[in-house]
């Protein structure tokens, strides 16, 4: 199945009114040490790696090559992620800092702000397993990105697709070992994905209704 593509100038306007990070979520992050980039499956929307091509300088073929893997889900279609098997191929190692924070993937962008589906409704849930969201500070600024998020259109079915392996929890020593032998651009069958899991999948807690008053919730813990 083929999905539009989102343009790439709504792609540029979201980057340059929400930046991912500020005083807060960056402290944080830098003690954490990007903990997520080592248990998340980077997924790019419709039409991401011809944005990030193009913000390179690169070809959209030498950019999937560099940076991404497929998905093949059960009809067919495919999936852009950031390479499987490794840390996220934009994690400098030495400084832990990303290196293209400027035009990062959108869903890594807003993490822990996550998309769920119900009823053919899109939801905006925080996941309660970053530090980021246990800091009402850091809580209140993602939300910022509810309505850009919205203003992307992003197509239900293609988010059903992902969402069926999102919130999974992958061994990725196996999914690295599995990785040898394939092409630098590998497509992975979720069928396959699916039998990489940890024997124990740690539970992730998701706070959904931000409607409800995130102070009385939400603890201010020393970082």
């Amino acid at each position: 199945m083929l999905y539009t593509k989102i343009p790439m100038q709504a792609y540029e306007n979201f980057h340059k009114i929400f930046s991912g990070s500020n005083q807060n979520t960056f402290e944080i992050c830098s003690e954490c040490g990007g903990a997520c980039e080592h248990n998340k499956i980077g997924t790019l929307l419709p039409g991401e790696e011809e944005y990030m091509a193009e913000k390179m300088g690169i070809n959209v073929s030498e950019f999937k090559i560099r940076y991404l893997d497929a998905v093949e889900m059960d009809d067919g279609t495919l999936i852009y992620v950031l390479k499987l098997g490794k840390l996220c191929p934009f994690l400098c190692e030495e400084n832990e800092e990303c290196k293209c924070r400027d035009f990062k993937p959108i869903f890594c962008k807003i993490y822990p702000l996550v998309l769920t589906l119900e009823d053919n409704k899109i939801n905006f849930t925080m996941d309660n397993w970053c530090k980021l969201s246990r800091k009402k500070a850091c809580r209140l600024y993602f939300e910022t990105a509810i309505p850009l998020l919205s203003s992307l259109e992003i197509p239900i079915e293609w988010l059903r697709h992902v969402t069926s392996y999102d919130n999974l929890c992958f061994d990725y020593d196996q999914l690295k070992e599995y990785r040898r032998g394939k092409n630098k651009y590998a497509t992975f069958l979720l069928e396959e994905l699916l039998s990489l899991q940890k024997a124990e999948i740690e539970t992730i807690s998701l706070c959904a209704d931000f409607s409800q008053d995130l102070g009385q919730k939400v603890e201010e813990p020393v970082f």
